[in-house]
C-alpha cells in the first residue's frame, strides 16, 4: 500500500502544466512500491474525481496510455442527464421529480463510495467555474478511507 502521507506531500498542488512530472510520478510510484505479480507489475486503480467542465480526465488517460503504465482509470458519471436519470432508467420512471433525483443521487453515491474504496489512489481536481462540492465530498471520503490523494488545481 501507498504511504499517504508521502503521496500527499509529494502532490500537493499540482497543476495540468505539469502532466509530464504527474505521469513520471506515478510511474515511479507504481514501479517502486507495487508488490510483485507474475507481470512483475501491479495494476493500479486511480480514481478521477472532480470538475467535469474540461478534459483533464482525457488528458490524464492519454498519458496513462501514452506510458503504457499499469492503471486502471475510474472517476464519478460525467454527464448530468445521465447521472439525474440513471435511477429512473434502471428502476423504471418516478411520476414525481423528486423522487426521481433522490434515486439518482442514491445510485450515484452507490456508484462513487465502490469506487473510491476500491481505488489505489485518488486524484481530486478542483476547477474555476463552481464549487466543487463533489471534489471535496470525494477528497474527504478517501481521507477518510485512508486513501492517498493526488490533488489538481487549475494553472495559476
Amino acid at each position: 500500500m501507498l504511504a499517504s502521507a508521502v503521496v500527499q506531500s509529494s502532490f500537493k498542488r499540482t497543476s495540468l502544466a505539469s502532466a509530464p512530472l504527474f505521469f513520471h510520478r506515478i510511474r515511479s510510484i507504481a514501479t517502486t512500491t507495487a508488490t510483485t505479480t507474475l507481470t512483475n507489475q501491479r495494476e493500479w486503480n486511480v480514481y478521477l474525481s472532480g470538475e467535469i467542465h474540461s478534459d483533464w480526465r482525457e488528458k490524464i488517460a492519454q498519458g496513462v496510455s501514452e506510458k503504457q503504465l499499469p492503471v486502471t482509470l475510474t472517476s464519478p458519471n460525467t454527464s448530468h442527464e445521465d447521472s439525474d436519470d440513471c435511477g429512473a432508467i434502471i428502476l423504471g420512471m418516478q411520476e414525481e421529480r423528486p423522487n426521481w433525483d433522490s434515486i439518482g443521487a442514491r445510485m450515484n453515491a452507490i456508484r462513487t463510495k465502490t469506487l473510491l474504496e476500491e481505488a489505489d489512489v485518488v486524484v481530486i481536481r478542483f476547477g474555476e467555474k463552481y464549487r466543487q462540492w463533489n471534489a471535496a465530498y470525494d477528497a474527504g471520503y478517501a481521507s477518510a478511507l485512508g486513501k492517498p490523494i493526488i490533488t489538481l488545481h487549475p494553472p495559476a
